[in-house]
């Protein structure tokens, strides 16, 4: 079972992110803006998981993100071999000449 609270800070957040006042999210995935602030707030239990699924594909983010605690913790481990490695260090190496040359004008 997920803390009601953080899917509520975490809807929020994203929901802001996204430009959406809690009216127009409602309507999007069929829900009152009631029901949308309660959410919000912690306060509306049960929230069926048909609808959970429509917000997080609403709001472009994934599902696991409305009920984690820190959303904002997640990391990725990328595996490369070492040529890819150089190779990246490369190509990171000239966008970074790019920029310097920007900001010299």
């Amino acid at each position: 079972m997920y803390d009601l609270r953080i899917l509520g800070r975490n809807l929020k957040r994203c929901r802001k992110v996204r430009g959406l006042k809690q009216q127009d999210l409602a309507k999007k995935v069929g829900l009152t803006k009631y029901t949308i602030s309660k959410i919000e707030l912690g306060k509306q239990e049960n929230v069926g998981l048909k609808y959970l699924i429509s917000i997080s594909r609403e709001l472009n983010v994934e599902l696991e993100q409305l009920v984690m605690a820190d959303p904002e913790a997640r990391f990725i481990k990328l595996v490369i071999s070492d040529e890819n490695a150089r190779s990246l260090e490369k190509l990171f190496d000239g966008i970074a000449i790019i920029f310097a040359k920007r900001e010299e004008k």
